[in-house]
């Protein structure tokens, strides 16, 4: 018999009931990938994550949906080193910026752990990003949103959606006011199609409020999740698209998702040099156990 520490955590929030849930299985070396994807299958959250300590500061993660194994995840990322944070896995600094990274099958990816007397605060990870030729056409993305193609840009002014990758490969949608984001009901069959044309993870639809705060939602149905609750590598793509594919000069961002799914996430980004991105938020650990194997 095994036995194994688990966690599950919510991202981007600091309390029950909200955010994005995750489960954490740590020191799962001794797993092979079938039980692996047994556990996330029986756990149901839409991402587990298995970590194991390679060296002071270093992790391997690997990271499962219910159906399938996937590269990388922003928001179990920040729910995972929260939970090793809060359970002292992780030796805690004072004050300011700790740094570690995290070995994933899309490569190396670092991790800002922010502290305020000796209490774990934020999780950051920092994302490369690049905006790359979209293949889907602007009437495919809007049929399977269901909305119109006047309904497109910021504000009054028209913008294009754009595939954009920061860690993971989005499609980025902006929308003109609040009303239509959530009155989006998409052809998840539709979303799907689209998603595999152009290899992205997700839809990332967005708009902005009140001049500066962004409220998004994600449509990831190429791993099998309609909705999601929050999404760090697409507010990071969200941020990239602002920044480099509008005359709005982004540099940070203040988000919100997950209102439709009555599971609200507060994110946010920053622009760190020309082409990276620093996104995160708080977690909330709500479930604590043993897996016994």
């Amino acid at each position: 018999m095994r036995y194994l520490n688990m966690y599950l955590v919510n991202a981007f929030t600091d309390r029950t009931f909200d955010g994005n849930p995750t489960g954490v299985v740590v020191g799962s070396n001794s797993l092979n990938d079938e039980e692996m994807q047994k556990i996330a299958r029986d756990l149901r959250m839409s991402e587990t994550v298995f970590i194991d300590r390679l060296d002071v500061g270093v992790y391997k993660t690997r990271f499962f949906t219910p159906n399938e194994e996937i590269s990388l995840c922003g928001h179990a990322t920040i729910a995972t080193f929260y939970a090793l944070c809060k359970h002292n896995y992780i030796l805690p600094i004072e004050d300011g910026i700790k740094k570690v990274v995290q070995h994933t099958k899309s490569g190396k990816v670092y991790v800002d752990l922010e502290y305020k007397d000796e209490e774990i605060q934020n999780v950051y990870i920092l994302l490369d990003g690049v905006i790359n030729k979209r293949i889907s056409s602007d009437e495919e993305i809007i049929n399977a949103l269901g909305i119109t193609k006047d309904k497109l840009g910021i504000g009054d002014k028209f913008y294009a959606p754009a595939k954009v990758k920061t860690g993971l490969q989005d499609i980025v949608v902006p929308v003109k006011d609040i009303e239509t984001l959530y009155s989006i009901e998409p052809s998840f069959e539709e979303v799907l199609k689209i998603s595999e044309k152009d290899e992205a993870i997700s839809v990332e639809v967005f708009t902005v409020v009140n001049g500066s705060q962004i409220v998004q939602r994600t449509f990831s149905s190429s791993i099998g999740i309609d909705e999601e609750a929050g999404s760090a590598t697409s507010t990071g793509a969200t941020l990239l698209y602002l920044n480099k594919n509008t005359d709005l000069n982004f540099t940070n961002i203040k988000s919100t998702q997950g209102a439709c799914l009555g599971r609200e996430s507060k994110l946010s980004a920053e622009m760190i040099g020309e082409d990276r991105v620093r996104v995160g938020g708080k977690a909330f650990v709500f479930m604590e156990g043993v897996l016994h194997i």
